[in-house]
């Protein structure tokens, strides 16, 4: 493998010089925001002789390695035999305590693109100007230093040397790395049936890049054959980094499990897991900050010895490895966890790390990554995570929590800002009646009032953290995530308000965030987007970024049909008006089925009010009755699963939310599940929202009401019933309670997936079928 590598002067300096605490006081996205606005009002205010954003590239011999440094310079001004070097920074500190505490990490960027620019430039001499941008009041402070080429040249050559130290662990790895994936044979003794399609396909993305859309059911082993051949293209080195992007606990599990199957068969390779940051806080309820967690102080000044430690120690960094290493250095675990994330070659997280615009890893994801694959697994679930990104919403009654949290405080900023806001919420309250209205879009003087509460904010994070609550810190993250949303409005978008009992709620609703998604993915080498269920293929496709090329794959369940039995009982309304008049049917037909045999069922219900109706009725049967409840935490869902134990010795029945936590994401195998009953459509409650989204798609595709409802409805569905079988030994029955099944559109679209269902009328009838299938079997 050639000695070379790039490297950007971020990475360079971050690494090497970069000390002190973590303090999202100081750092955190709003300051990030307020920042670049910043920056781009500076860099235009200096005229056309100051060239902004320049991009600076240059290959260094560094020992037996060839090192190619890139970055973008903030500013440069040219003069006759020497030019200015402007690095800009911006912040809520004290400028002079600010440059004092990091002078030598902003020092060190500067001197990096100040000798590219004077190499590529032919420049003998420079001059290196950092220019501080208080953004609380925009005044400056300025440092300059005259520098000779040959001083640079040294001192960048120094830092290279530094990292290259680093850097030839991290070499050796991939090295050995790349050597395995070559060698690397597929795990199992044989491909199931479509797997070997499937692995063909992902190694086609990996070597040339593209997007590709499948439908895999359970049983195929999708994870395995995707992570399999894109590991495989590590072998020449055309791939870089692997991303595995999922949105629950259990297909990370079974991400992290695949990748120790593969090390097994003699694979080196390292893998690591991204946590959400409140599962794994060490101090729940504290700012991250020195002042008040003890595992932000001194953070970056122990991040470059704990990571080499780290990487010669580990290849798997699992939440409980990480945590581990975290807990003894006393450093947060979540940013231990981005950090190390850097130098390891598979990532398991959820989507919002690519995809959304306050979270997504900007050393990431904000440029060309032409080397990183993604694997986005549980692909249905992307449709209306992506929406939730992509809107924000503030109220009346947050605002005013805010401001009785700060009520003591004397902030000359905070309270004019204030006063502006408070009249934004009086203008609206007196132009609407209760209800929900669309406005078109916020006047200027309202952006600008919202812009100066979160700069009065910041101030207060910084200077008066002890007033900073969850109160008035929770407003501060609606507003200031609005604040950044609204840069992207365009007819994608819908800006309404919502008026009801003395509360104005404003919300900034995402109707179709194909185009976002289709962003980020633009910027990688290759995807797949997969799922058991995205039928209809082309509502996946459209929603999710795709186009009328993207290639899509079916692929069928490898599981013998005669072990499912699905039954259809469609003389029974279960539309909202006639669900009180269908009950007590509805009760005879999940009676008739789960006394047909001892065993597990899975009750799946349209809503919590049709579940808290169901549930005194089933409540009289000589039954385990488990019900799943709002907000459940993680410890009790996983307690409501472990009522469902193989070999019972009496029937137990989990009442549950189509669509909900136990509507897909997990794996009850054998007899741990034997039936499956799915209570109408799992069509979506009729509501504002769904309905401007409807008739956005109206326009597009004529077929709003399915775009809207009826297509996520029939996930919904599909999800719940796949919950039946999960291994090739699994049998079970699942019945379908709803007039709409027999008529179109749902009829067409199950028929592709369920072409061997069964028609009853009575109950009977089930009785009937039931007692045959179990007996065949």
């Amino acid at each position: 493998m050639e000695k070379q590598f790039k490297l950007s002067v971020h990475q360079l300096v971050d690494f090497l010089l970069r000390v002190g605490d973590i303090d999202n006081r100081v750092f955190n996205k709003s300051t990030m925001n307020e920042g670049s606005r910043l920056h781009a009002y500076y860099q235009h205010k200096m005229g056309e002789f100051y060239i902004s954003e320049y991009y600076l590239k240059e290959t260094f011999n560094v020992d037996d390695f060839s090192i190619t440094l890139e970055g973008r310079s903030d500013g440069i001004i040219i003069y006759d035999d020497y030019f200015v070097l402007d690095e800009i920074k911006t912040t809520v500190s004290d400028l002079k305590e600010f440059y004092e505490e990091q002078k030598e990490w902003h020092l060190g960027q500067a001197k990096c693109y100040a000798l590219m620019y004077a190499n590529e430039k032919n420049y003998q001499k420079a001059i290196i100007r950092i220019t501080y941008i208080n953004q609380i009041d925009e005044t400056k402070f300025i440092k300059e230093f005259k520098v000779d080429v040959d001083e640079l040249k040294q001192y960048v050559l120094d830092l290279l040397k530094q990292y290259l130290d680093f850097y030839r662990l991290i070499f050796d790895r991939i090295e050995k790395r790349n050597i395995s994936a070559e060698k690397l044979k597929f795990p199992f003794s044989s491909f199931r049936t479509g797997q070997r399609d499937l692995a063909k396909y992902a190694y086609a993305i990996a070597k040339k890049g593209g997007q590709l859309f499948v439908e895999a059911p359970t049983g195929i082993g999708k994870t395995v054959s995707t992570l399999f051949p894109f590991i495989k293209s590590f072998a020449d080195n055309s791939t870089d980094k692997i991303f595995y992007l999922t949105a629950k606990n259990s297909g990370k599990e079974t991400a992290m499990s695949t990748i120790d199957i593969l090390r097994q068969n003699g694979l080196s390779i390292s893998n690591l897991i991204i946590t959400a940051k409140e599962k794994v806080c060490y101090c729940p309820g504290k700012g991250c900050n020195p002042d008040e967690c003890v595992f932000a102080k001194g953070y970056y000044t122990k991040l470059k010895r704990v990571i080499e430690t780290s990487l010669m120690n580990y290849e798997r960094f699992s939440l409980q490895e990480i945590s581990r290493i975290a807990s003894e250095n006393m450093m947060c675990p979540f940013e231990l966890s981005l950090d190390l994330s850097l130098f390891v070659d598979v990532i398991v997280c959820d989507y919002n790390y690519m995809f959304d615009p306050q979270v997504f890893l900007q050393r990431y994801f904000l440029e060309d990554r032409s080397k990183t694959l993604v694997l986005v697994d549980e692909a249905n679930n992307l449709v209306d995570r992506g929406r939730d990104m992509y809107s924000c919403s503030f109220s009346y009654e947050s605002f005013k929590k805010a401001k009785k949290a700060v009520k003591e405080l004397e902030h000359k900023k905070y309270k004019n800002a204030s006063r502006r806001i408070n009249k934004l919420f009086k203008e609206l309250n007196n132009n609407y009646e209760d209800g929900n209205h669309i406005i078109n879009m916020f006047l200027p003087t309202h952006l600008n009032a919202i812009e100066a509460y979160v700069v009065a904010c910041q101030d207060i994070n910084k200077h008066f953290h002890q007033f900073a609550n969850e109160d008035f810190l929770e407003f501060f993250f609606e507003i200031n995530k609005f604040l950044k949303l609204i840069e992207l409005y365009d007819d994608t978008f819908k800006l309404y308000i919502n008026k009801y009992n003395k509360n104005i709620i404003v919300n900034l609703y995402c109707l179709d965030c194909s185009s976002h998604l289709r962003r980020s993915f633009s910027k990688i080498k290759g995807s797949i987007v997969f799922s058991a269920t995205l039928s209809p293929s082309e509502y996946y496709i459209d929603t999710l970024g795709g186009d009328e090329k993207t290639p899509f794959l079916k692929l069928r369940s490898p599981f013998n049909k005669e072990n499912r039995k699905i039954i259809v009982a469609p003389n029974v309304s279960l539309r909202y008006k006639r669900r009180n008049e269908t009950i007590e049917k509805v009760v005879q037909y999940l009676t008739s089925l789960i006394k047909s045999k001892l065993g597990n069922y899975f009750i799946y219900c349209p809503s919590y009010e049709y579940l808290n109706l169901l549930e005194p009725y089933l409540a009289l049967l000589d039954i385990d009755l488990h019900v799943q409840r709002k907000d459940m935490t993680d410890e009790e869902k996983q307690s409501f699963l472990n009522h469902f134990e193989s070999n019972p010795t009496k029937t137990t029945v989990g009442l549950a939310i189509v669509g909900g936590s136990f509507g897909e994401g997990i794996d009850l195998v054998s007899d741990r599940l034997i039936g499956v009953a799915v209570i109408g459509v799992g069509l979506p409650q009729l509501c504002f929202e769904r309905d401007l989204i409807k008739d956005y798609m109206s326009i597009i595709h004529e077929n709003g009401f399915d775009y809207s409802y009826v297509y996520p409805a029939i996930n919904k569905v599909m999800q719940a019933v796949g919950r039946l079988i999960r291994t090739e030994n699994d049998k079970g029955i699942a019945l379908l309670i709803d007039d709409r099944y027999c008529s179109s559109p749902y009829s067409t679209l199950f028929k592709d997936e369920w072409n061997d269902y069964e028609i009853i009328t009575e109950v009977s009838e089930l009785e009937e079928i039931v007692q045959k299938f179990w007996e065949n079997k």
